[in-house]
């Protein structure tokens, strides 16, 4: 989630002296970690399915993990097309970014929550 936010941020036009080539290499390590994460995740579900299968603010967490993964997917391939950007993205990929941001604190709220609610 960290290397997406800095990849939304950059999008949107700050940290402008990192290059986007540069972003694009460190996206593999992002997917090793949210694979990680979700193999985790899949094994706290496992342990505890009775009890989060009907809880709305876990379901409503996986929903917004499944679409902050499907965000940065399509902005990773939007980053490697990015030859002739200047410092900030196009409009249509800004849109994506700010549904990046939006899903990716959501399910972090979400996450933060499932324990209290």
């Amino acid at each position: 989630m960290g290397l997406a936010l800095v990849l939304d941020i950059r999008l949107l036009g700050r940290f402008a002296s990192i290059p986007y080539s540069a972003l694009h290499r460190f996206l593999g390590i992002a997917w090793i970690g949210f694979g990680i994460n979700f193999l985790s995740g899949t094994a706290l579900f496992a342990a505890q399915a009775i009890s989060y299968i009907t809880d709305v603010v876990f379901l409503s967490k996986i929903c917004l993990v499944l679409a902050g993964s499907v965000t940065a997917a399509l902005l990773q391939s939007a980053v490697g097309d990015s030859s002739g950007w200047a410092t900030a993205a196009p409009g249509s990929i800004r849109l994506i970014t700010i549904a990046s941001i939006v899903f990716w604190v959501g399910a972090i709220v979400a996450g933060r929550l499932t324990a209290y609610l």
